[in-house]
This record gives structure tokens, C-alpha cells and sequence, in this order.
């Protein structure tokens, strides 16, 4: 049976074990401009694997090469490079939390929180309303929001996506987008 279009989310889950110092060359010169500015190794890591997984999960939705996959984050607001991302044929969602990296493709809009049980009260109210968030619906268009299994423990993380359909949900688990991340950065691509 098909599965019509705007259905379909794919999350890709990825931790900072798969952070190669072979991926930075393959950042654009904004991204490269941000990650100079940040301080933590922590941070440099998610930011690295979220940027370029982005472009391997744009990529297996798409069919392009992820090296040729660019990503707009201009500010809404203020036109800063710091915006929630946004490329050609997909549109995708980005966010981490402690060693975890999550990405959500979709045709239609989406949005994708984690967050660490430890954070505080009430952490699947902030997930879910984050994810809701980034999906960027208008107000009066129904969305859908679900809880998601992270790969950790003590994680909760949701995806929100315009429609009021239940999405079919396709996971890429820790390893595959490893080796996805490998491949991209050893240049071998297919």
C-alpha cells in the first residue's frame, strides 16, 4: 500500500561518537564561522554531526548528493545565519541534547525536540511544545505531535508535523547514520 505524500517523517538519530574531524571540511563557510565560535568540544561535536547529518537525511529524501545539499539559516527575526534551517526538496528539523543529534525530514512541515529527563519538570510538555514550535505551522493548521523513543535512556524527545494524520514514522538508528557519516567523510558517497 502507498503511502501518500506528507505522510512520511524520517528521524535520524546520531550521537557524538560519529563527530570526525574529517566532516569540518565539508561545512560552508557560515557553518564554519559559527562552529570557530563555540567553546565547548560538546558543542562543536552536535554541531558538526547535526549540520552534515541534515545533509544525509536531505539527501536519502531527496536522492541528491549530500555534498551538494545547501542549508539557509538566515533569521527570520534579525537575518542573522543562526536560523532554523531550511533546504530545496524537504522540509527538515534539527535538534540535540547531550550526546544525541536528531533529524526529521518530511514534505510537509516539521519539527523534532530532545531533551534530558534531568532537565527539570515537565520535560515531555517542553519536547513536545519545542517540536510543535519548530514546525513552524501556521496557527489554525492542524498538527500532529508524538512522543519518540530516543536510542539513550533518561532522553525524551517528539516530532511535530502539519497534518492531522498520524505520520508513518521511519527511524535511522545511531548506527546507520554513523556509517552514513562515515562515508560521507571518507568521500565515498554513492
Amino acid at each position: 500500500m502507498a503511502v501518500p505524500d506528507g505522510q512520511v517523517v524520517d528521524l535520524w538519530w546520531a550521537d557524538l561518537r560519529s563527530a570526525d574531524a574529517r566532516l569540518f571540511p565539508l561545512l560552508d563557510d557560515l557553518e564554519v564561522e559559527r562552529l570557530e565560535r563555540m567553546d565547548r568540544a560538546a558543542d562543536r561535536g552536535r554541531f558538526v554531526v547535526g549540520a552534515l547529518l541534515l545533509r544525509v537525511a536531505v539527501a536519502a529524501a531527496t536522492g541528491v548528493d549530500p555534498r551538494s545539499v545547501t542549508v539557509e539559516r538566515t533569521c527570520t527575526d534579525c537575518g542573522a545565519a543562526h536560523g532554523a534551517p531550511r533546504v530545496a526538496g524537504a522540509r527538515v528539523s534539527v535538534a540535540h541534547a547531550g550526546p544525541l543529534v536528531l533529524v526529521g525530514t518530511a514534505d510537509v512541515a516539521v519539527g523534532v525536540d530532545v531533551e534530558s529527563v534531568d532537565r527539570g519538570d515537565d520535560v515531555a510538555r517542553w519536547v513536545t511544545r519545542e517540536a510543535v514550535s519548530k514546525a513552524g505551522a501556521e496557527p489554525q493548521a492542524p498538527v500532529t505531535s508524538l512522543m519518540v523513543q530516543p536510542p539513550l535512556p533518561r532522553y525524551l524527545a517528539a516530532l511535530a508535523r502539519a497534518g492531522p494524520e498520524q505520520p508513518v514514522i521511519v527511524t535511522h538508528d545511531v548506527a546507520e547514520s554513523a556509517a552514513a557519516l562515515e562515508q560521507l567523510a571518507a568521500g565515498r558517497w554513492p
